[in-house]
């Protein structure tokens, strides 16, 4: 009798979900941020595994050196730097003046309210705004941002904390205060340098900061945030010298740094934590020690940078090397220069001939630029120079500058830099108020908002370009001294120009699903994301390229586009349009 066969079994069909993790992960990598939401409904493993797993991988390795490096959601953290990356690309950029609101202003140091904000009196050519802010992220989507800024001899503070209400939209709160010596005299004792500490945690309404000034006062402040508290000051050694500007380096495990510049060529190092009462410079330098030039051209300092924990910066001029990096020691700072720095870019200057290498030059702002997820050797800096040119240094390389970024139509000097991780860095200019956005990215790019739609897939590189900060009723020609924000990730960015603080948000306010963490839509009334509508800028700007190729371009108000506008520009904000 024959044997009777068995029929054959039939394969059991595998999906996403009974794969393996690592495969999983090798697949999500390349998917885009649509795709992966879609596969995420397919199923609730894969939701669980996308919303675990999947959402962070996606923010470190397409945004390298924004991504934060903790997060209470990584969904959230993804949506909101795709959201953020898509406004960069689209110059999407919402602006407005800020300056403390009418009612309960709490005032140090005599700890009661007032209704209104008493502005400086007596500035001959208006203020220069310091400014700081940091933002902490909470359980529960909860952020709360402190953002400070010097108002000549006052101090203001503005508390904003931002929760986003499902069904509900977003919920905001904001508190100011400010705080000017008594007897403090505009002028006299402006606020030359101002620094945010970290905040205690959890519920402390503190706001402690280090104020140094130009009538040579260095001190830690602390801000209680209760009427009637008193606050609490510590001093650190200046001996009557002039703060001329300050670099912080926080450490949550051990001493903290703060580089001071006192006066035109002295640099003070001092280490402390939270028992002194006293703080004494450990150790001081002369930016002119090692210097071989006559007393005629010694240089003065303009700015000091911590670079990190193991080297400080010092821009200089006018000097054929303007930037002197010093080492940091366990018993302080090295006394002289361990490399010096021109900033000739004997590689790519322009068409024009080239500079002599001996052309003397002065260097004011210095900023490192931030590690990536995958790598944090704190080698790379940036530097803003009084020729107008930015130029990038690397203390691995033997080349003295081994990048340059230029306005061929504009070469005022460098007051300030922003950068936005290692993605595009973002400068202030000593004319129109302009501000200037230069890609640093040589042709990679992580993350791009059409990735994913084939019939729009687009390989252009975003373009440099330019803003000029437009503020109605204001000189119309301002630096922009300062720049900052509190994260790469963070769509809030401020400048301080002549006797004015402003606020971009880089956001899209006619798109109809912005980042809910930070935005709303806006509708069409009168107010947005706490914002009156008039108080909104109308900015104009350029691209930077070749002065033949050179087109204006301005923005509409948001409650639409002027019957006189002209056309709108393809692959931009709708707001935008050529003159």
């Amino acid at each position: 009798m024959a044997r009777r066969k068995r029929p054959p079994r039939e394969k059991k069909a595998s999906n996403l979900a009974s794969l393996p993790p690592e495969l999983l992960d090798a697949i999500t990598s390349y998917l885009p941020p649509s795709a992966l939401y879609n596969v995420s409904l397919a199923s609730k493993a894969l939701a669980t595994y996308i919303s675990t797993y999947a959402w962070k991988a996606l923010a470190q390795s397409r945004f390298p050196s924004t991504c934060p490096s903790t997060s209470t959601s990584w969904p959230g953290t993804a949506r909101t730097l795709c959201t953020l990356s898509q406004a960069w690309d689209r110059r999407a950029i919402v602006a407005r003046v800020i300056e403390p609101k009418e009612g309960g202003i709490l005032v140090w140091p005599a700890g009661k309210r007032e209704e209104k904000w008493r502005k400086p009196r007596g500035q001959t050519i208006g203020f220069t705004p310091v400014i700081d802010v940091k933002e902490v992220e909470r359980q529960g989507g909860t952020r709360e941002e402190t953002l400070v800024w010097s108002a000549g001899a006052q101090v203001v503070v503005r508390k904003r904390v931002r929760k986003e209400d499902e069904g509900r939209g977003r919920a905001e709160k904001v508190a100011w205060e400010c705080y000017a010596p008594a007897g403090a005299s505009e002028g006299r004792d402006d606020v030359t340098a101002l620094h945010l500490l970290d905040s205690q945690g959890g519920q402390d309404s503190r706001v402690r900061c280090i104020v140094g000034t130009a009538a040579g006062k260095l001190e830690e402040v602390n801000l209680p945030g209760k009427v009637g508290a008193t606050v609490e000051k510590r001093s650190f050694v200046t001996d009557g010298e002039s703060v001329r500007s300050s670099s912080l380096l926080q450490s949550t495990t051990g001493s903290s740094l703060l580089a001071a510049q006192l006066g035109d060529t002295s640099i003070r190092l001092y280490a402390f934590g939270d028992s002194q009462a006293t703080i004494t410079a450990n150790s001081k330098i002369d930016i002119n020690a090692g210097h071989t030039a006559s007393a005629k051209q010694q240089p003065r300092a303009w700015s000091v940078r911590l670079l990190s924990d193991t080297h400080l910066a010092a821009g200089t001029g006018p000097s054929t090397h303007p930037i002197s990096v010093y080492e940091l020691l366990p018993t302080g700072v090295s006394t002289t220069y361990v490399r010096h720095f021109t900033v000739v870019d004997t590689f790519e200057r322009l068409a024009s001939p080239p500079a002599p290498l001996q052309t003397l030059n002065s260097v004011y702002p210095i900023i490192p630029l931030p590690a990536t997820t995958t790598a944090s050797h704190p080698s790379l800096f940036l530097s803003g120079a009084y020729d107008g040119w930015v130029h990038m240094h690397d203390l691995r390389s033997s080349h003295d500058v081994v990048r340059s970024y230029i306005d061929p139509t504009d070469d005022s000097g460098i007051y300030s830099l922003l950068a936005r991780g290692q993605e595009s860095v973002i400068v202030g200019a000593n004319s129109q108020s302009r501000l200037k956005i230069f890609d640093l990215r040589i042709g990679m790019k992580g993350y791009h908002y059409l990735d994913g739609q084939v019939e729009e897939q687009s390989t252009e590189i975003t373009r440099d370009h330019a803003l000029f900060l437009r503020v109605l009723e204001h000189r119309k020609d301002s630096a922009v001294y300062n720049l900052a924000s509190a994260s790469p990730s963070c769509p809030h960015v401020y400048a301080g120009i002549s006797a004015r603080v402003l606020e971009l948000a880089i956001t899209e306010a006619w798109h109809p699903k912005p980042d809910p963490v930070y935005f709303e839509k806006f509708r069409g009334g009168r107010t947005w994301n706490g914002w009156r509508a008039g108080e909104v800028l109308e900015l104009a700007g350029y691209e930077i390229e070749s002065q033949a190729r050179q087109r204006l371009m301005v923005q509409s108000g948001l409650h639409g586009r002027h019957a006189s506008a002209g056309m709108s520009i393809g692959g931009l904000d709708e707001r935008w349009w050529v003159k």
